[in-house]
């Protein structure tokens, strides 16, 4: 019974043996690699080798196997035009050698993993999937601090930060310490945990991912928070409004664009040697207060509530003003006469906005502090462009003698004879 059992059991253990063999010899990478090898002729094998290729980056802290099935990515030589055999495109190899920066820095992903969707990081609880198409532009500000000076190859992050500034996102978020605190700070949104950055998935549809939350979000804000209102609530809990985060109608490419800024915002801290610090952006000179004044509302994102131009329109659940941020274009009828008390007004903030039902929530957005921020040299063009703001609103019409007198050219003839009965008039 004994030599029965140890028989069996020997056969069990040369099984298993042999599955796992057979396991290992058939790996998916290990059919890339077969796959790949058979379009070669005998020649060009010979600097082609099998196995599990390691790109070990001591500087960085990587290791990355992304090279055992993307084999022919520095060998255009042999590449074919099909993944995973294509040869990268452009010089990007030259300028930045796999030795020394490996792949996942740059794309995404999971370096160790051997299994395509692992290792492209489209598994649960990975947070850094890989960076498809121009959204590994975002991969490019790690390193270079001045984006003017790769503009050419990062045209989608380029045109994500002048975005980011158009749209007056600083009137609520701050990137490393410019910017306001109503809303979350971004400075390193693009490598936050799921749980810092607070992203809710309920509302989303999979991926379930940072890229396409940041999508999303930037498609329609309130889709994914859309509030919950009293009856939806226990009794006694606090209804909680939807997203005070406008809807800004982008396009797909401006979506895009603005992912890819997005991403860009790491907390990655490079050696030294891979770092090309930016130059000092120049100072810029104004014709006019108003000019200048123009730039400030620009700069600190001011059209981030109040709307492009001062015009408002930003919906404020529960706000004073109509469940609306007010415009701007009053500015100079209401504080004409008293112009301090619109500079303390901007200095001070107005937290929180006054309540159009005191018996609900204060309103999400609410006028911050920019005394600490904006110079008084800045606070004084800046009061001067909003009050030329009112020059928007619609003029009177002129009256009869008015119209005669700005339209109407003088007949010929005529000019002389009107002078001359004005002159003559008080003789009389």
């Amino acid at each position: 019974m004994r030599r029965l059992l140890f028989l069996l059991l020997s056969a069990l253990l040369s099984a298993l043996f042999v599955v796992s063999v057979w396991q290992d010899a058939h790996h998916g990478w290990t059919s890339y690699q077969r796959r790949f090898i058979k379009t070669l002729a005998k020649d060009e094998r010979r600097g082609v080798t099998g196995g599990i290729h390691q790109l070990i980056v001591k500087d960085l802290n990587r290791v990355d196997r992304c090279t055992t099935c993307h084999i022919a990515i520095d060998k255009p030589q042999i590449a074919l035009g099909e993944e995973p055999f294509k040869a990268h495109p452009g010089k990007f190899l030259q300028w930045h050698p796999p030795e020394k920066f490996g792949c996942t820095v740059c794309h995404g992903g999971q370096g160790l993993a051997t299994e395509v969707e692992a290792a492209h990081g489209d598994v649960k609880h990975w947070e850094d999937p890989l960076l498809r198409g121009a959204l590994v532009q975002a991969s490019c500000r790690q390193c270079h601090g001045d984006l003017q000076q790769i503009a050419e190859h990062v045209p989608m992050l380029t045109q994500g930060k002048q975005l980011f500034h158009a749209k007056g996102c600083y009137g609520c978020h701050a990137i490393k310490d410019f910017g306001q605190t109503v809303s979350q700070d971004l400075t390193e949104v693009g490598s936050k945990s799921y749980q810092l950055l607070e992203a809710d998935f309920e509302n989303m549809a999979p991926p379930h991912d940072r890229i396409h939350w940041f999508m999303s979000k930037l498609n329609n804000p309130r889709h994914l928070n859309p509030g919950v209102r009293p009856e939806q609530l226990p009794p006694g809990e606090e209804e909680v409004f939807p997203s005070a985060m406008p809807n800004f109608s982008l396009s797909e490419q401006e979506i895009q664009a603005l992912t890819v800024y997005l991403l860009s915002l790491t907390a990655s801290n490079l050696p030294v040697s891979y770092v090309i610090p930016g130059q000092p952006e120049p100072t810029p000179t104004y014709a006019t207060p108003v000019e200048r004044g123009k730039a400030v509302f620009e700069k600190y994102g001011c059209a981030a509530c109040h709307g492009i131009g001062g015009v408002g329109g930003r919906k404020n659940w529960n706000g004073g003003l109509g469940n609306e941020v007010p415009p701007l274009l009053y500015v100079k009828a209401y504080y004409g006469s008293d112009v301090e008390s619109l500079k303390q007004l901007i200095r001070n903030g107005r937290q929180p906005v006054p309540r159009a039902d005191p018996k609900r929530p204060n309103p999400g957005l609410y006028m911050p502090a920019w005394k600490d921020r904006i110079s008084e040299t800045d606070l004084d063009a800046l009061v001067a462009y909003l009050f030329s703001l009112s020059e928007r609103l619609p003029q009177p019409p002129p009256s009869a003698s008015q119209a005669q007198s700005w339209w109407s050219p003088e007949p010929k003839g005529q000019t002389q004879s009107r002078s001359e009965g004005s002159a003559e008039q008080p003789a009389s």
